[in-house]
């Protein structure tokens, strides 16, 4: 009885576990520098997103080291705003219902094949979104 007791905990403990990683991001509402609300008139565009800050003062931070404060929107249970137009798999058109959270951050896809493929390697599509400088 006190395996069965023990093997039903440990499930529990894994669940729960899993459900909380599972949580989806909400949109960035705190500024990842200080920690205070953001103002939409102040923000860093870094690696194909916009990340809000509260004063002009958190924008040369977050332009030093960018995946520091995608790790802190992610802690935060918050993602940056993502100016990514198209599919880093196939290179059409993004689908707003499809994407895959990483790092503070989604990663626009075009289908559901995509997903697939973007949650195999995020860390190299999470490169690939960053829009191309214009000739």
């Amino acid at each position: 009885m006190k395996a069965l007791c023990a093997t039903l905990f440990a499930s529990f403990l894994a669940l729960a576990a899993v459900a909380e990683e599972v949580q989806p991001l909400k949109p960035q509402a705190t500024c990842p520098i200080m920690g205070g609300a953001i103002n939409k008139k102040l923000y860093a565009d870094v690696q194909g997103q916009r990340i809000y800050v509260c004063c002009r003062g958190c924008l040369a931070p977050v332009k030093a080291d960018p995946d520091k404060a995608f790790a802190t929107l992610q802690k935060n249970g918050e993602y940056a705003e993502s100016l990514q137009k198209t599919c880093p798999v196939m290179g059409g058109a993004i689908d707003k219902k499809l994407f895959v959270e990483h790092e503070g951050r989604r990663i626009y896809v075009c289908c559901a094949g995509c997903v697939e493929t973007v949650r195999q390697n995020p860390t190299k599509y999470a490169k690939d979104i960053a829009p191309k400088p214009e000739k």
